[in-house]
């Protein structure tokens, strides 16, 4: 193999090491219901997710019953619950927009439709 190959096989690598692949599951929400129990959680993967730079917003009436919190200090954010027993029904929107330690301009955002029936 030659020098030139060489570099580039380098550069090659060294590009694709530092992409990252981040996901937040469920990648939709089951409908809930009013009246019944509701517990989700969300699992946000690839990095260690900054708690200085998560950012969540709801639409969703703080009379609705449901509530939105990080599952454990010890996961931080990389863990979300939404739990509660909706009160009214509707539909409403939940967007996590949020970066990563140690990874730059690295950024995730995702929304959520929170349907109540």
């Amino acid at each position: 193999m030659n020098f030139k190959n060489l570099i580039i096989l380098f550069l090659m690598t060294s590009f694709l090491g530092c992409s990252r692949d981040y996901k937040i599951e469920p990648h939709e929400l089951p409908v809930a219901y009013v009246g019944k129990t509701y517990n989700q959680q969300l699992k946000i993967t690839g990095g260690k997710v900054s708690e200085q730079h998560f950012e969540l917003t709801s639409n969703i009436p703080e009379n609705q019953g449901v509530k939105i919190t990080q599952v454990d200090d010890i996961d931080g954010y990389n863990h979300i619950k939404i739990e509660g027993i909706p009160k009214y029904k509707g539909k409403y929107k939940i967007i996590i927009n949020t970066y990563f330690y140690g990874t730059g301009d690295d950024k995730l955002t995702k929304t959520y439709e929170f349907v109540v029936k």
